[in-house]
């Protein structure tokens, strides 16, 4: 006794056929490692079940909020044993009931030689002849639970890999722009918007931080495109031909081709030639 299972791709061959335990030869099943005969459809059925309800890309499809899913338990009760099914395209033999379901879940093709060519088995279509109506309906709202899932979680893993990647292009573009900083110096003591000011220093800056940088011994120290600065909580005297200071507890030091920059007790002084 044969059957085919309905596929939009006519073809390939998928025909199974229900064969009967005749014979004192007892084959074992390559998806349960036990023999082909003895297998406890319901049980397999509850199981896959519960390993989608605490899935957590299954429960986002929302699909087991349908009448279809809430039946399934009356359903899977009036199944009839389906026995050993036989891929007539290569022979292999297995249990009827996990053949279907990898059949209808991944796609058309045997689990040992991948005759078949994983073409997709239409879920939507009516029992075919010699299978039990109900469990052909438990498989196919199984399937279409499973179809869905995988969907949503290759998606996910799209989503979250462009994600990583932007970061990367952005933590790469942020390492290497030059940064333009601009001190304006004021005579006043408390400069306001609308202050003159005394003069203004631009500073071309290319921070080079990675994360070998954060993970060092020390992680005050940072490393500048113009040399190396310690950060501290003292006064700093620096002269250098170009760069710039970044103190921890938050004094901006600066240093210039033509100057010196003393910073002692939050006196800021510019000596200029």
């Amino acid at each position: 006794m044969t059957f085919r299972l309905p596929c939009a791709d006519a073809s390939v061959d998928t025909r199974l056929q229900v064969l009967t335990h005749d014979t004192d030869e007892e084959d074992d099943c390559a998806l349960t490692l036990a023999s082909c005969w003895e297998h406890d459809d319901g049980q397999f059925m509850h199981s896959k079940m519960q390993l989608l309800a605490n899935d957590v890309f299954a429960v986002a499809t929302n699909l087991m909020q349908t009448e279809s899913w809430k039946k399934l338990p009356s359903s899977i009760l009036r199944m009839r044993q389906t026995g050993c099914l036989c891929v007539m395209g290569c022979g292999h033999k297995f249990s009827g009931v996990p053949l279907l379901y990898a059949l209808t879940t991944v796609g058309f093709k045997c689990p040992i030689c991948r005759f078949g060519g994983n073409a997709t088995v239409d879920i939507q279509a009516p029992a075919p002849v010699s299978l039990c109506v109900d469990t052909w309906h438990v498989m196919c709202t199984l399937a279409n639970v499973v179809r869905k899932r995988d969907k949503l979680e290759k998606y996910n893993e799209q989503r979250m890999l462009a994600i990583e990647m932007s970061r990367h292009s952005i933590s790469v573009v942020y390492e290497s722009m030059p940064w333009f900083i601009v001190f304006v110096l004021y005579k006043e003591s408390k400069p306001t918007m609308s202050s003159t000011p005394y003069a203004q220093i631009p500073i071309k800056m290319t921070v080079e931080l990675s994360n070998r940088a954060h993970s060092a011994s020390d992680p005050e120290i940072i490393k500048l495109s113009a040399g190396v600065l310690l950060c501290c909580c003292g006064a700093v005297l620096v002269w250098c031909c170009a760069g710039v200071v970044l103190c921890g507890c938050g004094a901006v030091v600066l240093w210039c081709c033509a100057g010196v920059v003393l910073w002692c007790c939050g006196a800021l002084v510019l000596l200029r030639k």
